[in-house]
């Protein structure tokens, strides 16, 4: 049992930060409206299922977890870079065969200048590669920190007449600032 609101003083309005957490996410699923599409001398109708999730504003200031990044971005210009890169490097191969007027010191500085956008390109997508390991390890990081940040999260409680969170000895806090102490406790 919990301690009453620091604030108001009342416990009526007082509800476990998890269950208005979980409370604030409504998933929905239903049919979606019909459309009438012509194809050749008649018309097919056609309707379409939709389903989600909804998240109340307060549930959605109170989530233990931070905020999820996109991935497959690294990955996909990472790709993309070896391909140009590796299309580069026939331009210096393909002029071995036919030297430059000026001998050995043409040769040179013909094949370096040809081989200069294949190395800054193999250049762009080291430093793709470091960014993604960068980001795994920052990934690892937190995974490691949500046991932590979940144990703090598990022992707060939320005012519905005050609007704020606080742990059971503590003051009344902001959603988000109680969010930025879940995250410092979990390390991210």
């Amino acid at each position: 049992m919990t301690a009453p609101c620091p604030s108001c003083g009342q416990l009526d309005q007082v509800q476990h930060v998890p269950a208005v957490y979980y409370g604030g996410h409504s998933y929905y699923r239903g049919q979606g409206p019909t459309v009438a599409v012509p194809a050749g001398d008649g018309v097919i109708y056609t309707s379409s299922e939709v389903s989600g999730v909804t998240v109340t504003g307060v549930a959605r200031a109170l989530d233990p977890f931070p905020p999820r990044r996109r991935s497959g971005g690294l990955v996909a210009g990472l790709v993309l870079l070896l391909m140009v890169g590796s299309c580069f490097l026939w331009l210096p191969l393909s002029a071995v065969d036919d030297p430059p007027p000026g001998g050995t010191g043409g040769l040179v500085l013909g094949f370096a200048l040809l081989s200069l956008p294949s190395v800054c390109v193999f250049g762009a997508t080291g430093t793709l590669i470091w960014l993604y390991v960068r980001r795994v390890r920052e990934y690892r990081r937190r995974r490691a920190g949500i046991p932590a940040a979940q144990a703090l999260w598990q022992q707060g409680w939320f005012c519905h007449r005050c609007g704020g969170v606080y742990l059971a000895q503590g003051q009344l806090m902001a959603p988000a600032r109680f969010r930025e102490l879940v995250g410092e406790a979990g390390g991210y």
